[in-house]
C-alpha cells in the first residue's frame, strides 16, 4: 500500500503542474490532459495493488472521485472507465466488485458535488469520507479468502481512501495557493500603490508590446504643486486616487500612473479620432465644479501613434514632445505627435498658430533631474549632452559650447558644431569677462548678452587680451570665427559666482536670438547651474572625505596646519585663508598656515592677543562670524594692503570638546562674493574634522611623551641595576640617532631605533645577579645564562603596546654577528635586520670606551681598531665604515648623508 500511496501522490503533484496560473483558465486542451492523467492513476494504481485471491486493495478510486467532484459524472466516468474494463479483464468476481463500487464513487461524488460550496479543491475533513461509503459493501456479500473479513476491510479501506484523499486534495490546495500568492505578488509589483492602476513597471511591459498603430497618450496633472501647497500632502494623494478612478472607469485596464502625477493611457480604439475622444471625456469628468479641492482639475495631454519599426524609446521621445507642447502652450490641450523627416512635428485639438514648438526641451528637463538623480560627479560626456539638447531645442541655434571654471580659470568641456580640438583648451577669468562684454557688474548678475557684427568683433579682441598666446591661435584656427553671425552668452552663477559660460552662435542670421529664444536659453543656464550645484556638493564631499583619510595618518603639527588650510582654501574657493593657532604660553593667535598668493601678506606674521580681531570675537563666542566688508568692521584686523579681493571675511572657530581655543580659520574672498549662511555649513564641517584631528594629535603627542619616557624610565632602571654601565643607555641613543641621521633612514625607523636602544637590554631583568654582577670572566655555563637575555628581553617588549615592530628586532638581534657567529639565531649577513646591525655597532663601541667589572675603559683610538677589525666578521662592513665617519667626522655627514644598501 505504500508503493500505492507514493504513486498515488506522484500523479497528484504531475495532475497539480496542469494549474500553471491563476485564477484557473477553462482551457479544453487542459481538462482534456487531466482526466488523462487521472484516468492513468487509477490504471497505475490497480496494476500495483496488495491482491487478496481475486480481490485487490489499492487506492484506484481517488482520482476517479476527485474528477467527480471537480467536473461531475461525465468526467469521473471517464476516468473510471479504463479501471472498470481492466478488473473485468483480470476477474469476473473483482470486475463486479470494482463496478459496484465504482458506480458508488461516482453516484456519492456526484450528489456530494451538487451540494459543495468549497473552493477548489480545499480539504474539508467532514466530506472527504463520504465518496467512499460504498467501497467494500460488496465484501459483506461475497465469499471471501482466509483470513479477511468484511467489516475490518471495509473500514480499512474507508480508512486509507480517505486518508489519501486529503493528501491529494492538501497537494493540489498548496499548488493552487502559490499560484495564487504568485498572482497577487505580480499584481501587486504592477500595480501603483496609492491609485490602483498599472504601474511604471507594468506600463514598461505593455509599452514593448503595443501594436502598430495603437496609440500612447502621457498625461499630467497641470498646477499639482500648487493644489499640494494649498491644502496639504494628503488632499493631494486623493485627488491622484480621484484621477485614478475616473480614468478606470473611462477607460479600463488601459491606465497607468508612471510618477508623481503623470499618467499614460495605452489604446487600441481604432485610430487618433477615437483615442482623442477618450481623453477629452477624462478631461471633461475631471473639470467638472465642486467643493473638494481637487474639483476643476486640469489634465494636459501627448498623444501619439506607434510606428512601423518604432521602438518604444522613440515613441516615447514623440509622446514627451507632444505632452510638454501642451503643457507650455496653454494647458488642458491634447496635442498629437506626428512624424516627418528629421525633427517630429505637433499639432493640437485647437488651432495650431498659437502652438510654438520646443521640440525636446521637455526631455531636456528629463536629462537634468536624471543626471541630478544618479549622484555622480558628472563627465565631459555628460555635459556634451545637455549641450547638444540645447543645440536642438533653442531657436536659431547652430553652434554651442560650455566653458566651466575649475579654480580661477574656466575650461570648454563641450562643444557642438566645433571641431573637438577646442574641447580642454583653458580659457583665463579676465579673458572671459572680456568676451562678455557688459562688464563685471551685469556679469556677476548673470544677465545674457547677446553680440552681432562689429561689436562681435570687439568682443574678440577683448577676450585675447585677457588669454594665452596658445589658446588664441587654438580659437582662430578652430572657432570659426570668420563665419560667425551673432553671439549669445548666458553665464551661469551659483552662489554669487559665475561657475559657467553658455555660447550659442549662430551662422547664418542676424536676427535670432529674440526675447523669448533668451528666455529657452536661460532655462538651459539654469539646469547647468543645478547640475553644478549638485557637483559641488559631491565635491565637497570628496575633499572633506579626502581631508578626514589624510590628517588621520601621523602628521605633524605643521603638517596638519597646512592641509587644513589648502582644503579650506580649495573648498571655499578663497582668495586667501590662514590658520591661526592658539598659543597657551602666549595667549595670543599665531599664524600657522596660509593659502593663498600674495607676497606682502605671506611675509606678515599675524599675532593677535586675546580680545583683538573679529578672529579672538569667534573663538571667544563659539560662533561663525562673516563680515561682508572688512573696511565696515572697526574691530577687525586688517593688514596693509588690503585690495578688494580679499575684503570678505569668515572667521572659523576650532575649538576642542571642552570649548578649550585650538585656534581660527580666516578665509577671505573678493568684495563681491562675500559668505553665505550656506558657506558656514561646510565651513562648520571642515573646522569640525580639523578640530577633531588637531585634539588627536595633541593626545598623540602626549603619548608618545609618556611612551618615551617610560621607555628611558626601564633602560635608567637597568642601569640602576647595573651601575657600572650608568649612562649607557643614552649614549648609545645619541650613537644610533647619528647613525641613522647618516644613513637618512625614515622618520619611523628612527624612533624604532631609539626604543630599541632605550630597551635593549631589558631581557637583564632576568638573569641572576650572580651572574650579571660577577666580578670577572663568566664561565661557559654563565655565558649561556647571559646570551638568553635577548630572546627573553624579545618576549617582555612584546607586550609593550604600540611599540615598533622594528624596536623589538633591536632587543632580539643586537648581539647577532656578520659572518653567523652570534647569539640567539645565528643570523648572518643581511639576515640580520638593518636597525639591530646599527645598534650592534654603537653598542660595543660604547662597551669598550665604558668601565666594567672585569676591565677598563678604553681610549677611541683602541676602540675604533677593535671595530675596523670586527669588520666582514662581526659587523655589517659598509655600516662600519658609515660608524666611523660618524665617530671622526659627524657634522659633514650631517650635510650630506650616505644611503644603505637597504634603503637605496
Amino acid at each position: 500500500m505504500l508503493l500505492n500511496l507514493c504513486l498515488l501522490l506522484t500523479c497528484a503533484f504531475l495532475f497539480s503542474l496542469t494549474y500553471r496560473e491563476w485564477p484557473a483558465r477553462d482551457r479544453l486542451s487542459d481538462h482534456a490532459l487531466r482526466l488523462a492523467v487521472a484516468a492513468v492513476a487509477a490504471v497505475l494504481l490497480v496494476l500495483n495493488a496488495e491482491s487478496f485471491g481475486p480481490l485487490k486493495i489499492d487506492l484506484r478510486y481517488v482520482p476517479i472521485a476527485m474528477l467527480t467532484l471537480r467536473y461531475g459524472l461525465g468526467g469521473g466516468a471517464l476516468v473510471a472507465l479504463p479501471v472498470v474494463v481492466l478488473r473485468l479483464l483480470e476477474s469476473e468476481v473483482g470486475g463486479v466488485v470494482n463496478l459496484l463500487n465504482t458506480l458508488s464513487v461516482l453516484g456519492l461524488s456526484a450528489l456530494l458535488r451538487r451540494n459543495l460550496r468549497a473552493p477548489l479543491y480545499q480539504p474539508r475533513p467532514w466530506h472527504l469520507p463520504l465518496p467512499y461509503l460504498g467501497v467494500g459493501l460488496p465484501l459483506f456479500f461475497i465469499p471471501l479468502p482466509p483470513g479477511l473479513s468484511a467489516l475490518p476491510t471495509y473500514l480499512l479501506m474507508l480508512a486509507l481512501h480517505t486518508g489519501a484523499s486529503w493528501l491529494v486534495q492538501l497537494l493540489l490546495h498548496t499548488r493552487l495557493g502559490l499560484l495564487r500568492a504568485q498572482a497577487e505578488l505580480q499584481r501587486q509589483v504592477n500595480t501603483d500603490d496609492l491609485t490602483r492602476l498599472g504601474n511604471r513597471h507594468r506600463f514598461n511591459q505593455d509599452l514593448a508590446r503595443l501594436e502598430t498603430g495603437a496609440q500612447l497618450v502621457l498625461l499630467d496633472v497641470d498646477g499639482f504643486r500648487s493644489l499640494n501647497e494649498r491644502h496639504g500632502m494628503a488632499a493631494g494623494d486623493r485627488a491622484l486616487r480621484y484621477i485614478g478612478q475616473v480614468m478606470q472607469d473611462v477607460a479600463p485596464d488601459a491606465a497607468y500612473r508612471l510618477s508623481g502625477e503623470e499618467f499614460a493611457l495605452l489604446l487600441n480604439v481604432g485610430g487618433e479620432a477615437p483615442a482623442r475622444t477618450l481623453v477629452e471625456r477624462i478631461q471633461g469628468r475631471l473639470a467638472e465644479p465642486g467643493e473638494l479641492p481637487w474639483s476643476g482639475l486640469t489634465l494636459s495631454a501627448g498623444l501619439v501613434t506607434r510606428l512601423l519599426h518604432e521602438s518604444s524609446g522613440e515613441l516615447m521621445h514623440r509622446a514627451d514632445e507632444a505632452l510638454y507642447l501642451a503643457k507650455t502652450n496653454g494647458r488642458n490641450r491634447v496635442v498629437v505627435g506626428l512624424f516627418r523627416q528629421g525633427r517630429p512635428a505637433t499639432q493640437t485639438s485647437e488651432p495650431p498658430p498659437d502652438i510654438r514648438p520646443r521640440y525636446s526641451l521637455w526631455q531636456s528637463q528629463r536629462t537634468t533631474m536624471r543626471l541630478l538623480s544618479e549622484r555622480r560627479a558628472l563627465t565631459d560626456a555628460d555635459w556634451q549632452d545637455l549641450l547638444r539638447l540645447a543645440v536642438i531645442n533653442v531657436e536659431g541655434v547652430e553652434a554651442a559650447s560650455l566653458n566651466i571654471r575649475e579654480g580661477k580659470r574656466f575650461r570648454v568641456c563641450a562643444v557642438d558644431g566645433y571641431p573637438d580640438g577646442l574641447r580642454g583648451t583653458f580659457l583665463s577669468e579676465q579673458s572671459q569677462l572680456n568676451w562678455y562684454g557688459r562688464g563685471a557688474q551685469a556679469w556677476l548678475a548673470g544677465q545674457p548678452r547677446a553680440v552681432r557684427g562689429a561689436e562681435l568683433q570687439q568682443v574678440w579682441q577683448a577676450a585675447n587680451g585677457g588669454a594665452a598666446e596658445g589658446h588664441i591661435h587654438t580659437f582662430e584656427r578652430l572657432g570659426r570665427r570668420e563665419r560667425l553671425r551673432v553671439n549669445l552668452c548666458v553665464p551661469v552663477l551659483l552662489g554669487g559666482e559665475v561657475i559657467a559660460h553658455l555660447n550659442l552662435d549662430s551662422f547664418t542670421s542676424d536676427s535670432v536670438f529674440t526675447p523669448q529664444v533668451i528666455e529657452d536659453a536661460a532655462t538651459f543656464a539654469q539646469q547647468v547651474a543645478a547640475l553644478l550645484q549638485l557637483q559641488e556638493r559631491w565635491r565637497e564631499l570628496d575633499q572633506l572625505a579626502l581631508l578626514h583619510g589624510d590628517l588621520s595618518r601621523s602628521l605633524t603639527d605643521e603638517e596638519i596646519a597646512s592641509h587644513l588650510t589648502d582644503t579650506a582654501h580649495d573648498l571655499m574657493r578663497t582668495s586667501y585663508s590662514i590658520l591661526l593657532r592658539y598659543d597657551p604660553a602666549t595667549d595670543m593667535l599665531v599664524s600657522a598656515a596660509r593659502a593663498g598668493i600674495n607676497a606682502d601678506w605671506d611675509a606678515l606674521p599675524v599675532d593677535l592677543k586675546r580680545g583683538h580681531g573679529v578672529s579672538w570675537q569667534a573663538v571667544q563666542s563659539g560662533q561663525i562670524i562673516r563680515v561682508a566688508d572688512l573696511m565696515d568692521a572697526p574691530a577687525a584686523y586688517r593688514p596693509p594692503h588690503l585690495d578688494d579681493s580679499r575684503r570678505a571675511l569668515m572667521a572659523v572657530p576650532l575649538l576642542s570638546r571642552q570649548q578649550e581655543p585650538l585656534g581660527v580659520l580666516c578665509l577671505l574672498r573678493p568684495l563681491h562674493w562675500p559668505f553665505q549662511a550656506s558657506d558656514e555649513a561646510l565651513a562648520s564641517m571642515l573646522a569640525s574634522v580639523g578640530t577633531r584631528v588637531m585634539e588627536r594629535s595633541a593626545h598623540l603627542t602626549d603619548l608618545r611623551a609618556t611612551l618615551e619616557a617610560s621607555l628611558n624610565t626601564l633602560g635608567v632602571a637597568l642601569e640602576a641595576r647595573d651601575f657600572e654601565t650608568q649612562g649607557h643607555t643614552a649614549r648609545v641613543q645619541d650613537l644610533a640617532l647619528r647613525m641613522a641621521e647618516a644613513l637618512n633612514l625614515p622618520e619611523e625607523e628612527r624612533t624604532a631605533l631609539r626604543h630599541g636602544a632605550a630597551l635593549h637590554d631589558i631581557g637583564k631583568l632576568c638573569i641572576p645577579d650572580a651572574v650579571l654582577l660577577k666580578p670577572g670572566r663568566l664561565s661557559p655555563e654563565e655565558r649561556v645564562v647571559v646570551e638568553q637575555h635577548a630572546p627573553l628581553g624579545a618576549q617582555l617588549v612584546a607586550r609593550i603596546p604600540f611599540l615598533h615592530p622594528q624596536a623589538h628586532q633591536v632587543v632580539r638581534h643586537h648581539h647577532e654577528r656578520w659572518d653567523g657567529a652570534g647569539y640567539p639565531d645565528r643570523l648572518a649577513d643581511e639576515q640580520i635586520p638593518l636597525l639591530a646591525r646599527i645598534f650592534a655597532l654603537c653598542d660595543v663601541y660604547d662597551a669598550l670606551t665604558s668601565a666594567r667589572p672585569y676591565k677598563a675603559a678604553m681610549s677611541h683610538e683602541q676602540a675604533t681598531v677593535i671595530i675596523l677589525d670586527g669588520a666582514g666578521t662581526q659587523f655589517d662592513p659598509f655600516l662600519t665604515d658609515v660608524f666611523m665617519r660618524v665617530l671622526d667626522h659627524p657634522d659633514q655627514l650631517a650635510q650630506s648623508p650616505v644611503t644603505s644598501r637597504a634603503h637605496p
